[in-house]
């Protein structure tokens, strides 16, 4: 933290770039400001006052000059000849300001009414750390370093597939608006809004693609069992949307869909089966299934349903569309219309030109101020030779972005040479999954590649040291913007806010200073200490981690077990108590607001479950040892057992009572098994009736699958280890870190 902001109880995030202490210091007196305005429109003037109300002035009052004010804001052409000096030696001068507090109260002068937003996010971050109502005297000059900083929250994930709705899904318009007050006072300025599987909105001409009335198990603690309950969406109960995405971009944020290319497009494939992508019998003999529900785009139909879709989504209000290519490493429809256009191309360059296709349409029909992006080129080979990548640059459509580029392969030599044959304005994202890569892990995070032993280390590499150093690498070869793709929010504010912070001021933190910086931000002095000791220690165990006959989950394939796994395994049940007891203090402390009880409870919930999964893997692992050692004695055999299942049912309650959409289900056809501990449990079970008999006898029902959501990505098995041992090289400052 810089000296000059020192004192703060809860220091700012993200970091100015510059700030300086002069003499003097701001008496705030919250019954009244007097405010000066000039070069903002009305909608930003609504804001402001806004945000004055939110830190606790009760009365606003209009002064008629500058001179008069005790809070000037002035942007665009009225700020002096000296600011605009200063703010123009920044990136980005349009999202930059100069912030002075003296005696006679604050000045923000700024390039323009964006800028002037950040600099009044700056003074009331500053006014909510002053416990005794004084403004020290400074003079902040500060701005972004990268011109789009992108989250991407869920408003749907997959929703009537693989998921119904968990998190972000379930939040009302309320909801909303407050996390955009967060991004907003972070300095975030675009979120990119998850919408895969039926649509969260209305759709007149399409009512069946719409998540109204789906059905779906969930459970309930009253009975302690399953029961059925009609699913609608939020959106569709009070509509939010148009109104949340006006809210945003009165504070500068853009709204961006995020949505399928041509798969999870609303309910379509679901309400007609006969649109999907067709599969060859040559593929179904080898156990393929159209997993991603890709659909069939020579289909008359299907051209008419997208279109009208993406023309639905633009009418919302959104600023852009980012379309996700099917993540399937084959392209799978083998129809005959489909053979005749693309039999003669290689199974990824049909489905890259399918993808062209679709874009140059969208391109045709959406407006002309309408964002355009794409992630795309994502499967093996890993690393592509430059003839490749220009060719399908120069067929893509040029207003097209990429939401994508290579995040940590290859030594990020890769990553150069996108920047080079696409060009960083083009590039507005990275790989950036550390949140998101929670999701598919049944909402654990790996934060930090600490915490695992080196065989994990070197393979599992979505976590936020790598997200930090791709924002960086961004940064450091000019990129448009960055994007965390940050799925939950939840109990992992770490990854927004090294979105925030390394987007506006990469440089400032190392790994270790933004984990004490941001939880002590979060926290506070103590509790932040807790909470970063916590992070630091807190271990990360996939369910099928702990069991050796269920098939390697993809993204972290090794397993406890044995002596090594054991021991392991029991040194992380000694962390696991000691995160558990500093939540607890954290919890137990008076007067903690929203955003941090949220994350401490959610954050113990992960650390409870964690304990589950441990004990039942060390207990799995006694078992094993003393029934291979001989050990004949059944009624010790029988308390290992029952203790390993004891653990791993208890696991499982902690799911089912905290989230929604838990029960495995196979509704589109691909079995689903989201959060893997029910075919851990009967994993255990065939184990144990071999030597224990009857009674543990397994269900024949539940299916060995390691979650649909995976499939796809099982060649990371062979890619994992090569992409886990590259480094950031994009990320090292000066001319050596962008040679490539």
């Amino acid at each position: 933290m810089s000296a000059a902001l020192g004192s703060l109880a809860q220091p700012l995030l993200p970091e100015p770039k510059r700030a300086t202490r002069t003499e003097g210091r701001f008496v705030v007196q919250y019954d009244r400001i007097s405010l000066y305005m000039e070069g903002l429109a009305s909608v930003t003037e609504e804001v402001v006052r806004g945000e004055l109300k939110h830190a606790g002035y009760r009365q606003i009052l209009r002064a008629s000059s500058a001179a008069e004010a005790d809070l000037v804001l002035l942007a665009g052409p009225h700020i002096p000849k000296a600011a605009r000096a200063l703010i123009d030696e920044q990136p980005h001068p349009e999202q930059s300001y100069r912030l002075t507090i003296g005696d006679e109260g604050a000045v923000i002068h700024a390039g323009d009414w964006a800028g002037a937003l950040y600099g009044l996010a700056t003074l009331t971050s500053l006014l909510g750390n002053s416990a005794d109502g004084l403004l020290p005297a400074i003079d902040i000059v500060d701005g972004p370093d990268a011109s789009k900083r992108i989250v991407s929250p869920t408003l749907t994930w997959y929703a009537g597939f693989a998921r119904a709705g968990f998190g972000t899904q379930l939040w009302d318009g309320e909801r909303w608006k407050t996390f955009i007050d967060w991004c907003y006072r972070h300095k975030i300025n675009a979120l990119n809004i998850v919408m895969y599987g039926f649509w969260p909105f209305e759709f007149p001409q399409y009512p069946e693609t719409v998540l109204r009335d789906l059905k779906v198990q969930t459970w309930s603690k009253e009975i302690d069992g399953w029961i059925e309950v009609s699913f609608t969406h939020p959106n569709l109960r009070k509509p939010f949307l148009e109104d949340m995405i006006r809210y945003a971009n009165a504070r500068g944020i853009d709204i961006y869909a995020y949505i399928g290319l041509n798969s999870y497009s609303g309910g379509y494939p679901v309400a007609h089966p006969e649109s999907r992508g067709q599969l060859s019998r040559e593929l179904l003999d080898k156990g393929h299934v159209n997993n991603y529900d890709s659909l069939c785009t020579s289909r008359t139909d299907v051209r008419d349903y997208l279109i009208a879709s993406v023309k639905r989504i633009e009418q919302l209000g959104f600023n852009g569309l980012v379309f996700e290519e099917s993540e399937e490493v084959q392209w799978f429809c083998q129809c005959a219309e489909c053979q005749a256009k693309y039999g003669h191309l290689a199974p990824n360059d049909a489905k890259h030109t399918v993808s062209v296709d679709l874009l140059r349409a969208y391109d045709e029909i959406l407006r002309p101020e309408t964002m355009i992006a794409v992630r795309w080129l994502r499967e093996p080979p890993i690393v592509k030779d430059r003839a490749t990548l220009e060719a399908w640059r120069d067929k893509l459509p040029e207003r097209v972005k990429l939401f994508w580029a290579p995040g940590l392969e290859d030594d990020d030599r890769e990553f150069l040479k996108w920047v080079d044959v696409f060009g960083p304005d083009r590039i507005w994202s990275r790989n950036c999954e550390g949140s998101g890569f929670a999701a598919s892990l049944g909402r654990i995070p790996y934060i930090l590649p600490d915490t695992f032993p080196e065989s994990l280390k070197n393979y599992a590499f979505q976590h936020l040291w790598n997200d930090i150093s791709q924002f960086q690498g961004a940064v450091n070869t000019g990129c448009t913007g960055i994007n965390g793709y940050g799925f939950e929010w939840y109990g992992h504010e770490l990854f927004f806010m090294a979105a925030a912070q390394y987007g506006w001021n990469a440089w400032a933190l190392d790994n270790d200073g933004f984990l004490a910086r941001a939880s002590r931000h979060l926290f506070g002095e103590t509790n932040g200490a807790r909470y970063e000791r916590l992070i630091r220690t807190l271990p990360c165990i996939h369910e099928t981690q702990i069991c050796d006959t269920l098939p390697s989950f993809p993204f972290m394939p090794n397993k406890y077990i044995g002596d090594e796994g054991r021991r392991y395994l029991e040194d992380c049940a000694e962390a696991v108590e000691a995160s558990i007891a500093d939540l607890n203090a954290i919890l137990a402390t008076a007067g903690l607001i929203d955003v941090q009880r949220e994350c401490a409870e959610a954050t113990r919930i992960m650390a409870l479950r964690m304990k589950e999964v441990i004990w039942a893997g060390i207990t799995f692992n006694r078992y094993l040892e003393e029934r291979d050692q001989g050990q004949n004695e059944t009624a010790r055999l029988e308390r290992l057992a029952d203790r390993a299942l004891h653990h791993a049912e208890q696991d499982y309650k902690l799911i089912k009572e905290h989230y929604f959409d838990t029960k495995e289900h196979d509704w589109t056809g691909v079995a689903i098994g989201e959060y893997y501990i029910p075919m851990v449990i009967n994993e255990y079970k065939k184990t144990f009736a071999e030597r224990l008999g009857d009674r543990y006898e397994p269900d024949d029902e539940v299916t060995p699958i390691v979650g649909g959501e995976s499939l796809p990505w099982e060649w990371l098995l062979e890619w994992g280890p090569k992409i886990a041992a590259a480094k950031p090289n994009a990320a090292i400052r000066g001319r050596e870190g962008v040679r490539g």
